[in-house]
């Protein structure tokens, strides 16, 4: 018995044997690829990167470049979800600042061409200035532009993939204001939706001429920079648990934002913390064309600092620099903000008199108190001092010791909002990048944009948001270009010359007054004899 046991299997043992190892096998790669579906998602879709370039403090925007006619014309523009115009300055603008790149020449295009009024009509109901259908836009913060609408050739070039080319209506500018002025970037490429007999925008034409892709558009920034991805998602961006990198951060070492803390510590399984990592918050849209959604609540220390139960419709809009909340909302955050800022660490004073506070002594007692006195001990402890700037906006030394923030969406579920996001790098400071809203508009700016993917998905009109650690594009390794603006920013370049020559002539007839008089004076001045010590001595 035992010799037969070790002889060579017959030729119905050898066929079972075969069998079971190819089923096996099967069972093995059915189980790897269903938990690389549930983990990965999208990543066997089509993507089409671009670079984003620009920051919070200096720049105040995120912006793309994209190239305009035949031949190309590069064009720096501020990417901004808020609109769904794309427009620059064009020569001959007598009203438009001192840019990136020279003004777009209509006549160096051969594809360009005018929308001129047809019978003192425009088409998609424009206004009709001058036999040309006008083009002008009104932002928030009370910059205006205005001019003239004309067609082109837009290329929009991947770094990933082939370009795609369309031609679009877009908006010359003959009078920039306020802002526009001054922004360093040319234009502005709006990213919200065509509405019905509108302009179509440059998304809609974008996924119109590239069927290949998913409709479906995804925001990521860093603090220096970042990605614009049409066709989905990055899985490899996605903040993942256990201390590990994302692909891109070990591959590129480019990543911006931390790092979760390691499993090890919290005791939970692999396999679920990292679903749980990856799990994309979905909101839906609540205004057709326009990219709202609805917040239940804002939480600081475990307290819903909202007034209304009816929450909040927030525009989500990377061409705002900062988070616009409600007044009161935003004094009942600051009142806590105020405390945590101790701008002299060694006034014991005031230091005692913060570690006293009782949850009792304030107006809106806090659930989760105990976590307040850890925030307020940690500031102390690191010696994390702070500033106040403009408006009174407090900057810390460091990021530790401040609280994440809530935000609560419609389906109460409560989506964390990390200091590393609702703060902005400026200088060696972390300053706040939540203020106070304009025009009764509250908005989700660049400051609730950073270190996640902010995912638009079009077909499904909704909007997603997780924790990812984006690239980092610095704006100095930003290619050159034939047409950028080669003068220095110069004032005198956008006075008048009438007021320049003005100038002058007051300038030089001071300087000849001034030598006419000091001529007088030296031809009129009188000299006094010196006193004699005494008298001449007599003849002898």
């Amino acid at each position: 018995m035992v010799g037969a046991s070790l002889g060579p299997p017959g030729r119905g043992s050898l066929s079972r044997l075969i069998r079971l190892v190819i089923c096996v096998l099967t069972l093995c790669a059915l189980s790897v690829q269903g938990r690389s579906e549930s983990t990965e998602g999208h990543s066997k879709d089509l993507l089409y990167k671009y670079k984003l370039y620009g920051d919070i403090d200096e720049y105040a925007y995120y912006f793309l470049d994209i190239d305009i006619g035949t031949p190309e014309q590069r064009i720096s523009l501020i990417l901004d979800t808020g609109s769904s115009s794309l427009s620059f300055p064009c020569a001959g603008c007598k009203n438009c600042g001192v840019h990136m790149e020279n003004p777009f020449n209509l006549n160096n295009s051969k594809t360009s061409s005018i929308l001129y009024c047809e019978n003192e009509e425009c088409p998609f109901k424009l206004n009709c200035v001058k036999g040309k259908c006008e083009y002008m836009q009104s932002y928030c913060e009370g910059s205006q532009i205005s001019g003239f609408y004309f067609s082109d050739v837009v290329s929009v070039v991947s770094y990933n993939n082939e370009r795609v080319t369309f031609r679009k209506l877009m908006g010359c500018h003959m009078h920039e204001e306020s802002l526009f002025l001054y922004q360093q970037a040319t234009g502005v490429l709006g990213m919200s939706l065509s509405k019905p007999q509108g302009i179509p925008t440059f998304v809609n034409l974008l996924f119109d001429n590239a069927p290949q892709l998913k409709q479906v558009f995804t925001i990521c920034i860093s603090e220096n920079g970042g990605e614009l991805i049409a066709g989905g998602y990055d899985p490899a961006y996605i903040v993942r648990r256990g201390g590990s990198k994302s692909v891109s951060e070990s591959v590129s070492g480019q990543g911006s934002g931390p790092v979760s803390e390691s499993l090890s510590e919290s005791g939970e399984d692999p396999q679920v913390a990292l679903r749980e990592a990856e799990k994309i918050v979905w909101e839906n849209v609540t205004r057709k064309y326009y990219y709202y959604i609805k917040v239940r609540g804002l939480d600081m220390f475990g307290t819903n600092m909202m007034s209304s139960s009816k929450g909040l419709e927030m525009l989500v809009d990377s061409g705002s620099t900062f988070t616009h909340i409600p007044e009161d909302l935003y004094n009942k955050l600051n009142y806590f903000f105020d405390i945590l800022c101790i701008q002299d660490m060694n006034n014991a004073y005031d230091v005692n008199k913060r570690l006293k506070m009782t949850n009792e002594s304030f107006n809106n007692p806090l659930v989760q108190f105990d976590d307040f006195r850890k925030s307020l001990k940690s500031i102390i402890a690191k010696e994390n001092m702070c500033v106040k700037i403009v408006d009174g906006v407090q900057c810390w030394k460091y990021l530790e010791g401040l609280p994440d923030l809530f935000v609560t969406l419609s389906n109460n579920y409560k989506m964390k909002w990390q200091p590393h996001s609702y703060l902005y790098k400026k200088e060696s400071f972390w300053c706040k990048g939540i203020e106070k809203q304009v025009n009764n508009k509250p908005i989700l700016g660049l400051t609730f944009f950073k270190n996640r993917q902010v995912i638009f998905d079009i077909q499904k009109n909704r909007i997603g948001f997780v924790d990812a650690n984006c690239p980092s594009h610095p704006t100095h390794t930003r290619p050159r270009t034939y047409n950028e603006y080669k003068r220095k920013d110069n004032i005198f370049l956008k006075i008048p010359f009438f007021y320049l020559y003005s100038l002058f002539v007051v300038f030089a007839l001071s300087v000849l007054l001034s030598l006419v008089f000091y001529a007088r004076r030296l031809y009129h001045m009188e000299y006094s004899p010196l006193p004699s010590e005494g008298k001449a001595p007599a003849d002898a």
